[in-house]
């Protein structure tokens, strides 16, 4: 693992967060936003950014400039560049933004307070905003405490930004899985949901950036890994019957995101 700038410069004695920030450097505006986002929040972080050695002309200057850690990615994907990231942390709680996200004003705090009051939780997911490529409120999703229970069904409503994760919980479903590109974030949510509770906070945590250069934007069909991540946890019963099912669950998902729009557009 190859360490780049940033040096100890502006750590905290005793950061209770990881935060890793992947990125290939080709949105230095962007990343300078998300960084600047965790650097506001009350809580200390450990943060880090893993990128190609390529962009390091790039990402060492941001690191110097926000007081963190830039790591030269050992292998080449997004859940790779984020296990690398959190290797060796020796904080309780891990998180990770993509460099075009953004964290809101005292999000961390709040996470941390919900999950020290509710220990058996294996993380923490709330609101996140919808925002456009320049930085403009469209709309807020708000999945509530039922999110977790649709997972099964292959609906994921939670959405990544300002999620935290208890450490130990990680260790004891694994890191993300790099053979995902797309619903890395929903296979890990599923495994910790069978290891213990999701705690809901109902506020706004973060904010997701839609553009045309976004990895969201590129996915050719949102539906189709996220499908195949959970056949993996269904049973056989469920298997058996995912033809029926499959569509109502569908059918409420676009209910329940066409009410989320309209309920909270301002």
């Amino acid at each position: 693992m190859t360490e780049i700038g940033g040096g100890a410069v502006g750590f905290p004695a005793f950061p209770r967060v990881r935060m890793v920030v992947p990125t290939n450097g080709e949105r230095p505006g962007y990343l300078e936003e998300c960084l600047a986002s965790i650097r506001r929040q009350e809580e200390p972080v450990d943060l880090v950014i893993v990128g190609p050695a390529e962009s390091a002309p790039v990402l060492r200057p941001a690191a110097e400039r926000h007081g963190c850690r830039f790591l030269v990615e050992e292998r080449r994907g997004l859940s790779n560049a984020i296990n690398q990231g959190w290797q060796g942390a020796g904080t309780e709680f891990l998180a990770w933004l993509g460099d075009d996200d953004l964290l809101t004003e005292g999000s961390l705090a709040a996470a941390l307070g919900e999950l020290d009051r509710t220990p058996a939780a294996s993380m923490v997911y709330g609101r996140v905003g919808v925002i456009d490529s320049a930085g403009r409120a469209l709309y807020t999703m708000r999945p509530g405490t039922f999110a977790s229970w649709f997972f099964q069904y292959g609906q994921n409503w939670v959405g990544q930004p300002g999620s935290l994760y208890r450490r130990e919980a990680v260790r004891r479903v694994g890191p993300l899985d790099p053979t995902l590109r797309y619903a890395m974030d929903f296979d890990l949510h599923l495994r910790l949901r069978r290891s213990g509770r999701m705690a809901y906070l109902p506020r706004q945590l973060g904010c997701f950036r839609v553009h045309p250069t976004s990895l969201t934007a590129s996915n050719p069909d949102p539906q189709d890994e996220g499908r195949r991540v959970m056949r993996r946890y269904l049973g056989p019963k469920a298997r058996r019957s995912e033809d029926c099912w499959w569509p109502l669950a569908r059918c409420v998902s676009r209910g329940w995101a066409t009410f989320t729009k309209i309920g909270s557009r301002r």
